[in-house]
C-alpha cells in the first residue's frame, strides 16, 4: 500500500465512480482501476461495491477511507509545517545573551516575538568565551555580543548600534558631586572597580590609559570576572565602575548612575554574531532581517 494507490482509492469514494475519479485526477481509468485491484489485493479486502451508477464502498472501504482522509490531513499538516519552519514563521531560535546587551536584545526579541509569535526562544545570558564556544558546536544560532572599532571574532557581524562608556557610581562615591561630568584628575585618588585587565571588551584597559595620560595611575580598589558583578561591588560602594551607559539605563530604579569622563570620548558597540550556513533556518533569516531594519 501507497500514497498513489490510496489517492486514487479516495478519489474513486469521493466521485463514486472510476470515470469521475479519472477526470478529477487527469488520469486514465485503467490505471486507477490496476491500483484498486492491487490494493484490494494487498489487504484481502473488497473496497468497492459495483454497481449500475459505479461504486459503493463496503464496511472495510468506509474504514479505510476514514484514515485515509486523516493520513492526508496529516501530509498536509506536515508539509505546511516545515513550509513554516523555512520560511522562519515556526522553529526555534537559539539565541546568546551578554550581561550588557540585555536592554538591546530583549527590545529586538520582543519585536521578533511579536512578528513571529509560533517560533520557540531560547535565550541563554553566559560570558562571551563561553557564548562562542557554544555558537562554534552549533548549540547556540546568534550572539549578542559587543565590539570596539577594530575587534573582529572571525564570523560574520551586524552592529546594532553605539553606546558610550561612562563612569558607573552611587551618590556615596561620586568623585564629582554636582557636575554632570568627572574630569579626569578628579579619579586621582578615587577608588575604581573595574572589569579584569584580560577582559574582552577592553574597557578598563581604555579608562587606565587615559588615566596614565593625566600623570597618574589610578587606584583599583578590585576587578571583577564580570559586569553583574562589577555591578554589585560598585552598588556596594567598593568604588567606581566604567561600563557601557546602558548596563545602569537597563535596571531603573537603581542607586546608580553614570557620568561622562570630561573631555574622554570611547563608546562600545553591541552587535549579534553568527556563523556563515548557506543552510541556515528560516527563524535566522527572519531575526537577521528584523535586526538589519531595526538597527538603533
Amino acid at each position: 500500500m501507497n500514497v498513489k494507490q490510496l489517492e486514487y482509492f479516495a478519489a474513486v469514494a469521493e466521485a463514486g465512480s472510476i470515470s469521475g475519479a479519472a477526470r478529477e485526477l487527469h488520469v486514465a481509468q485503467p490505471p486507477i482501476s490496476r491500483q484498486l485491484a492491487m490494493l484490494e489485493d494487498e489487504l484481502g479486502v473488497t473496497l468497492f461495491l459495483r454497481t449500475n451508477k459505479g461504486v459503493e464502498l463496503t464496511e472495510a472501504g468506509r474504514c479505510l477511507y476514514q484514515h485515509s482522509r486523516q493520513m492526508f490531513q496529516s501530509l498536509r499538516a506536515m508539509a505546511d509545517s516545515v513550509r513554516d519552519v523555512s520560511a522562519g514563521v515556526r522553529g526555534q531560535l537559539k539565541v546568546g545573551v551578554i550581561y550588557s546587551d540585555v536592554q538591546t536584545a530583549t527590545s529586538l526579541l520582543k519585536d521578533y516575538h511579536q512578528k513571529y509569535p509560533q517560533v520557540e526562544l531560547y535565550v541563554r545570558m553566559g560570558a562571551p568565551g563561553d557564548l562562542l564556544d557554544d555558537l562554534g558546536r552549533r548549540e547556540l544560532h546568534i550572539l549578542f555580543l559587543r565590539s570596539q572599532s577594530e575587534r573582529s571574532f572571525g564570523l560574520r557581524e551586524l552592529v546594532l548600534g553605539e553606546d558610550p562608556l561612562e563612569l558607573v557610581m552611587c551618590r556615596e562615591t561620586d568623585p564629582a558631586p554636582g557636575q554632570e561630568a568627572v574630569p579626569i584628575q578628579a579619579l586621582r585618588d578615587a577608588p575604581l572597580c573595574l572589569l579584569r585587565s584580560d577582559d574582552l571588551w577592553g574597557y578598563s584597559r581604555d579608562l587606565l590609559g587615559e588615566c596614565r595620560r593625566a600623570g597618574f595611575t589610578p587606584n583599583v580598589a578590585c576587578q571583577c570576572y564580570d559586569t553583574p558583578m562589577e555591578m554589585q561591588m560598585v552598588q556596594a560602594g567598593f568604588g567606581v565602575g566604567f561600563l557601557p551607559r546602558s548596563v545602569v539605563a537597563a535596571h531603573p530604579g537603581s542607586p546608580l548612575y553614570t557620568k561622562p569622563v570630561l573631555g574622554f570620548t570611547t563608546k562600545s558597540y553591541p552587535i549579534l554574531v553568527w556563523e556563515e550556513d548557506p543552510y541556515q533556518s528560516g527563524c535566522v533569516k527572519r531575526f537577521l532581517e528584523l535586526a538589519g531594519e531595526k538597527k538603533l
